[in-house]
């Protein structure tokens, strides 16, 4: 396919890369970081210590976070952090 000049170039404009108007329900390792507010190195040591849920082998070859899971996980810290006393709550 030859490119196109002149007014054929003006009818088709350059395409671009898709942008998601979601987030995906399974996030790849710098989505799911980004998405718990980790950095991919940070996220690395938590998947390694089994702090964070497992991940869902979506191929052989691939594997991501459920997002969801993730949100449960959230959901878990705040609530464990909740019932830790603060020593500044009696200053």
């Amino acid at each position: 396919m030859q490119p196109l000049t002149g007014a054929e170039a003006a009818d088709h404009p350059p395409r671009r890369a898709a942008r998601l108007e979601f987030t995906p329900r399974i996030l790849r390792r710098p989505q799911a970081a980004a998405y718990v507010g980790l950095s991919p190195s940070a996220w690395d040591v938590e998947v390694a210590s089994g702090r964070l849920p497992k991940p869902v082998q979506v191929t052989s070859g691939v594997k991501g976070w459920d997002k969801h899971d993730l949100d449960d996980w959230i959901e878990a810290r705040k609530e464990a952090q909740a019932t830790v006393a603060n020593p500044w709550d009696d200053a």
